[in-house]
């Protein structure tokens, strides 16, 4: 009997053990997401879905090679988007086992190139460097400082958790952003079934932040879909197109 134990015991540590495994499981050195943007809108509660309209879309793509990474996002919009303009966002740094440690940060606005931006993060004498609008600020940050692109994956590198708090980096201004699990939810997104967790996300002393994002619980932890809510009851949904990464789908 109490080798039965030890052995169950045993078993059942190998199992949490693979299932952390599973949870950090490296990013592939090359992969790609792709994800369409819609627009429409929610009155007195009730989502108007069938109203739908593409919007843009936002293309992502990720290289590895030795540790560093780099990472690209293309902001293409369309419709009422159009007012935001397009966007050439790109990430540099390091891939580590917390997540991806950005050393530079360039966001390219192909509308408006006054807004341009430019970052530097010397993490060794924690110093950081923003240029924006021809204006050079300097900042010293000690901690886990994430940009916009390495906020998208970072929850790939988190354990599952009930609550998670991100510094951010928006502008030249350094943000915190929290999020609380809802809920397990299954969505269907492009006829395809995924299981998630939903998030409810907030940025921290912003106005009209609040904003939603369901998790795929595959071994990769990307976004699947996220919901954004803008002024007059305009609401933006983001999905997921097409990935080559391996997103396990459930049947219905």
């Amino acid at each position: 009997m109490n080798h039965k134990y030890k052995l169950s015991k045993y078993l059942l540590v190998l199992i949490l053990f693979s299932q952390s495994l599973f949870a950090f499981k490296k990013l592939p050195e090359n992969f790609y997401i792709d994800y369409e943007l819609f627009q429409f809108v929610k009155l007195r509660n009730i989502e108007v879905e069938k109203t739908q309209i593409s919007s843009g879309e936002i293309k992502l793509q990720y290289k590895q090679k030795n540790k560093k990474y780099d990472l690209n996002i293309l902001l293409k919009t369309k419709k009422f988007l159009k007012f935001f303009g397009d966007k050439d966002i790109k990430s540099i740094g390091l891939v580590s086992n917390k997540g991806l440690l950005f050393n530079s940060f360039f966001v390219n606005d192909l509308k408006k190139p006054k807004k341009n931006i430019s970052v530097t993060y010397d993490r060794k004498n924690a110093k950081l460097k923003v240029d924006y609008k021809k204006k050079l600020t300097e900042k010293k940050y000690v901690g886990n400082l994430l940009d916009i692109p390495t906020l998208l994956l970072q929850f790939h590198f988190e354990k599952t958790k009930s609550t998670y708090s991100f510094d951010f980096l928006e502008g030249k201004k350094i943000r915190n952003i929290k999020y609380k699990k809802i809920k397990d939810e299954s969505i269907k997104i492009n006829g395809r079934n995924f299981q998630t967790e939903l998030y409810e996300g907030e940025i921290i002393s912003v106005k009209n932040s609040k904003h939603f994002i369901w998790l795929s619980k595959s071994a990769y932890r990307i976004p699947i879909k996220i919901r954004l809510k803008m002024k007059g009851g305009l609401m933006i949904d983001q999905n997921l197109k097409k990935t080559d990464l391996k997103i396990k789908e459930i049947d219905e």
